[in-house]
């Protein structure tokens, strides 16, 4: 028997993270294979190789370690949520959220939040109505990686999410 429930990925945290990444929920893709945008056609990973990781060091172990190096946390807003077929976040329904306010208190030495799209930036504004964060922390809405989000090309992105690096 199918659980009513779906439940997110552990989030990518390494020593003394200055950013968090944080996105809805992991697609289908990503939670069969336990690994943060999994789609082939997401552009997260593209945009962190390009942010981060020098043109001529592009073949790396992982990804996971270069954000943890970075001081760059990735985790969802939401938790878990009621199963669905899909994996586009205008489908979610009965979104629990994670401990986004807890994360920040365990980890002081997050100042950046950046949401990956509009939906993870609605959830997270949702989120924060019962459990508001410290003031000094910078929260940014950044323009979805999803391959849905073709409105914006590639380089309006990455142009946008360089906004990390200034937390770094």
């Amino acid at each position: 028997m199918r659980s009513s429930r779906e439940y997110g990925l552990p989030p990518i945290l390494g020593k003394d993270p200055a950013v968090l990444v944080l996105g809805s929920f992991p697609s289908k893709k990503s939670l069969e294979t336990q690994q943060y945008y999994a789609n082939p056609h997401n552009q997260f990973w593209r945009i962190m190789s390009d942010l981060l990781i020098p043109c001529c060091m592009k073949n790396i172990p992982s990804f996971y370690e270069v954000l943890k190096d970075h001081h760059i946390a990735v985790w969802d807003i939401i938790g878990s949520r009621s199963f669905q077929r899909g994996s586009m976040d205008r489908d979610i329904t009965d979104p629990e959220f994670n401990d986004i306010p807890g994360l920040i208190r365990s980890h002081p030495t997050i100042r950046f939040i950046g949401t990956n799209g509009g939906k993870s930036w609605e959830f997270f504004q949702r989120s924060l109505r019962s459990s508001p964060l410290e003031e000094h922390i910078v929260m940014e809405r950044l323009p979805s990686t999803s391959p849905a989000y073709a409105a914006c090309s590639y380089e309006k992105k990455l142009l946008r999410w360089h906004v990390l690096l200034e937390h770094l």
